[in-house]
C-alpha cells in the first residue's frame, strides 16, 4: 500500500483563489440584484451595447426636455397670473370711469383719478414681475427691467400741452368743447403711447403734431415721454423648444397694445380730469379713457390667449415625451434587464460558498504537527 502527501499550503491557496473569485462574482451579482440591469453592459451585451447606449442617451434627452418644459410652464403660468391681474385692474378702472361719466362732482373726479393712479401702479408692479431671476414681460431682454414709471413727466407734459393747445385756439382750458378735447386726446395724448419715439429714427413721429394750433406766447408745447421711455422691453418674445419638432412662444412683452392702452387710459384720467374742464369736455375725456381701457383689456386677453395656446402645446408635448420615454424604458429593460430573483439566489449561494471557504482556510491555518507529537 502506497501513501500520498497532501499539501495544506496548496489547499489554502486554492481556497484563497476561490474566495477571490467568489467575492468578485458576489459584487457583480449584488449590483445586478439591486439595479435589475447587467453590472457590465459591454461584457453582457457585446455588440448590443451600442443600442443600449443609444436608448440611454434618448432617455436622458427626453428627461432634459421635460426639465426645460417645467421651466417654460412656470414662466407661462406666472405670466398668465400677471395678465389676469392687469385685466382685473382694467375692469375695475372701467367700472369707476363709467360711474364718473357725465358727472362734474369733485369727489367723483377725485375717486376716478385715484382709481386711475392705482391701476397704473398695478400695471407697473405687475409689468416688472420676476421669476427665477428673469423679468416676465421683457421679451428676450430678460435681464432688463421692462417698465419705468413716467407718469409724473407724462402728466406734466400733457397739462402743459393742453394749455398751449387751448391758447392756440384762443381759449382757456375750461372753455374747450368736447370735440376740441377729443382732438387733443387723439392728437397729443394717444401718440405718447402708440409711438415708440418722437423725432426718432425707429418710429419717425414729430411733436407737436402737424396742424396743431400755434399757441399764443408765452404758452409753448413740450415734447412728452414716448413709449420707449416707459418700456425697455424687446418686441421679440422668448421661444422654447418643447420637443424634437416643436418650438413655442414662451413669454410676452410690455410693448403690447394691451399694456400701452392700459397706461394711456390711466394717464388720460389722472392728467386731464382735474383740470377744471367743462362738462362736455370732461365727458369726452372719460369716454376716451373708457375706450382705451376696453382696448387694453381686449389686448391683455389676447396676450393671455396666445400664452394659453403655448401652455396647451407644452402639456401635449410632455404627454408625448412621457409616452416615448416609457417605450424606450421598456426596450431598455428587455435589452439589459436581468432576473433579480435569479441574481438574489446567486448572491445567497456565493455568500454560502464564501463562508465555507473562510471556515476551511481557518481550519487549515490551525493545523500544527505539535498537536500530533
Amino acid at each position: 500500500m502506497k501513501s500520498s502527501f497532501i499539501s495544506s499550503s496548496a489547499i489554502q491557496n486554492a481556497m484563497r483563489l476561490t474566495i477571490n473569485q467568489s467575492q468578485k462574482q458576489l459584487v457583480k451579482a449584488s449590483l445586478e440584484a439591486t439595479t435589475g440591469v447587467y453590472a457590465d453592459i459591454g461584457a453582457s451585451l457585446g455588440s448590443g451595447a451600442a443600442k443600449s447606449v443609444n436608448f440611454t442617451s434618448e432617455v436622458s434627452r427626453i428627461s432634459a426636455l421635460k426639465g426645460s418644459n417645467s421651466v417654460v410652464s412656470a414662466r407661462l403660468e406666472a405670466s398668465q397670473l400677471g395678465l389676469d391681474s392687469m385685466k382685473t385692474a382694467g375692469d375695475a378702472l372701467v367700472s369707476k370711469l363709467t360711474a364718473l361719466q357725465g358727472s362734474q362732482d369733485k369727489t367723483s373726479i377725485t375717486v376716478a383719478m385715484q382709481s386711475a393712479g392705482d391701476a397704473l401702479s398695478s400695471l407697473m408692479d405687475t409689468g416688472n414681475t420676476m421669476l427665477n431671476g428673469e423679468y416676465l414681460f421683457s421679451g428676450i431682454n430678460t435681464d432688463v427691467q421692462p417698465m419705468t414709471d413716467q407718469s409724473t413727466a407724462a402728466t406734466a407734459a400733457i397739462q402743459t400741452n393742453l394749455e398751449a393747445y387751448a391758447s392756440g385756439l384762443g381759449k382757456t382750458v375750461k372753455d374747450l368743447t368736447g370735440t376740441e378735447m377729443d382732438t387733443f386726446v387723439t392728437t397729443f395724448v394717444e401718440p405718447m403711447f402708440s409711438q415708440d419715439t418722437f423725432n426718432g429714427t425707429s418710429t419717425p413721429a414729430s411733436f407737436p403734431p402737424s396742424g396743431a394750433p400755434t399757441p399764443v406766447a408765452p404758452a409753448a408745447y413740450v415734447t412728452p415721454p414716448a413709449w420707449s421711455d416707459w418700456s425697455s422691453a424687446s418686441n421679440q418674445n422668448m421661444t422654447s423648444r418643447i420637443s424634437n419638432s416643436e418650438v413655442v412662444t414662451s413669454s410676452t412683452n410690455s410693448n403690447s397694445d394691451g399694456m400701452r392702452y392700459f397706461a394711456l387710459a390711466s394717464i388720460t384720467v389722472t392728467a386731464l380730469s382735474g383740470q377744471g374742464l367743462s362738462g362736455d369736455a370732461l365727458s369726452t375725456v372719460t369716454s376716451k379713457a373708457i375706450g382705451y381701457a376696453a382696448q387694453a383689456t381686449t389686448g391683455i386677453v389676447g396676450q393671455a390667449s396666445q400664452l394659453g395656446l403655448s401652455q396647451e402645446r407644452v402639456e401635449k408635448a410632455n404627454d408625448a415625451l412621457d409616452a416615448q420615454s416609457s417605450i424606450i424604458q421598456n426596450k431598455l429593460v428587455d435589452l439589459q434587464g436581468v432576473d433579480t430573483s435569479e441574481a438574489s439566489t446567486l448572491v445567497n449561494t456565493l455568500q454560502t460558498q464564501l463562508e465555507t471557504a473562510y471556515t476551511i482556510v481557518s481550519k487549515i491555518q490551525q493545523l500544527s504537527l505539535v498537536n500530533y507529537l
